[in-house]
């Protein structure tokens, strides 16, 4: 079971990373961009297409395991801190459950897309030169499945820890 939580913990550490990685490529492609249009009156190839077909999914998609495995996910705790303790570790067991089975049905409908884009070789036209995009459709399955996989660790984890145990 700690291998299960241990590759949970590095393929989210690497999937973040690579985000990261997406932001720089995403700010230096800009960067470029915008120096060669003021300087040169010429514009970086396809600025638009990849950082709407890739860099935006690649920073906003990747590092949603890293952030299910940090607990950072936006939550609205309103009422959830008026519950005894107990109610509130059945709440955040609920809302964990609910969050795998969301997470894995959108997996399933990204998955199919993104096949169907493969299937197809979409692409977008830049200056007459086609730019592939289905790959960047399989960011979304894979970014879905770790966050369902991670939220799924969390509820074994749960269940594992004894509740006179357990600290919030």
């Amino acid at each position: 079971m700690n291998a299960l939580f241990r590759f949970s913990d590095r393929i989210t550490v690497v999937l973040a990373l690579l985000g990261t990685l997406g932001i720089v490529a995403m700010m230096l492609h800009v960067t470029l961009d915008v120096v060669l249009r003021s300087a040169f009156n010429v514009s970086a190839p396809a600025t638009l297409e990849l950082v709407t077909r890739y860099y935006m999914v690649l920073l906003a998609l990747l590092p949603l395991g890293w952030v299910e495995r940090q607990r950072q996910m936006i939550s609205v705790e309103l009422f959830t801190d008026l519950m005894p303790q107990a109610l509130q570790r059945w709440n955040e067991r609920l809302v964990t459950v609910l969050s795998i089975l969301i997470y894995a049905v959108f997996a399933l409908a990204t998955w199919e897309k993104a096949v169907e884009q493969y299937q197809i070789g979409a692409y977008v036209m830049s200056l007459d030169t086609r730019i592939p995009v289905w790959p960047s459709y399989f960011v979304l399955p894979v970014s879905f499945t770790l966050a369902a996989y991670v939220c799924l660790m969390r509820e074994v984890q749960a269940w594992a820890v004894r509740p006179d145990t357990a600290t919030n």
